[in-house]
């Protein structure tokens, strides 16, 4: 009910404004389309020569500086950031410390100093003799000397299998004997 209401008020609203545009000028058939004249283009005239000099100069200037791009590629775009950067810094400490360059197999434990600043175990390498403390790195798996005692010294060093699989293993260099040094 309510509905025929508003349907009845929208008709009574509607119907008097479409009787009232036929009485707005420009609302009518009658009226007819005039078109407009259309004024003759006046030509523009540009001065080209400004343009041409500046054109020059640029030629100029950029055919003395042009230099062709080398398309060479400088990194592996499938390496990990985090290789890169852990080789890196591998690279960097094997250089400063000559220990970082031998295997722990061809280290040997010559022997141990007691002292006030702790144990200092004595290493031969290669026919060097040199003095490490716990914390040092050693070797080139990147060890790190966790314990020196009386006559063994603890490497904690990072091994890769064939699988490619990144695991902590401790060694142990042991004090020569004279009789396996002979």
């Amino acid at each position: 009910m309510l509905n025929k209401y508003f349907v009845y008020c929208f008709i009574l609203l509607i119907v008097p404004l479409f009787a009232a545009c036929d009485m707005i000028p420009g609302f009518s058939e009658k009226t007819e389309f005039t078109p407009r004249k259309e004024e003759p283009v006046k030509p523009v005239k540009v001065d080209v020569s400004n343009i041409k000099e500046q054109g020059k100069e640029l030629k100029r200037l950029f055919a003395d500086k042009y230099v062709p791009l080398e398309y060479t590629f400088q990194k592996n775009p499938f390496r990990s950031v985090v290789e890169i950067y852990k080789e890196s810094q591998l690279e960097e400490e094997v250089s400063a410390n000559p220990l970082r360059n031998v295997t722990l197999e061809k280290i040997s434990l010559v022997g141990t100093l007691q002292g006030d600043v702790g144990v200092i175990g004595v290493l031969n390498a290669e026919g060097n003799t040199y003095y490490v403390k716990t914390g040092d790195r050693i070797g080139k798996n990147g060890g790190v000397i966790i314990d020196i005692s009386g006559n063994k010294m603890r490497i904690r060093q990072r091994e890769q299998d064939i699988f490619g699989n990144v695991r902590s293993v401790i060694k142990e260099l042991t004090l020569e004997t004279k009789e396996e040094a002979i």
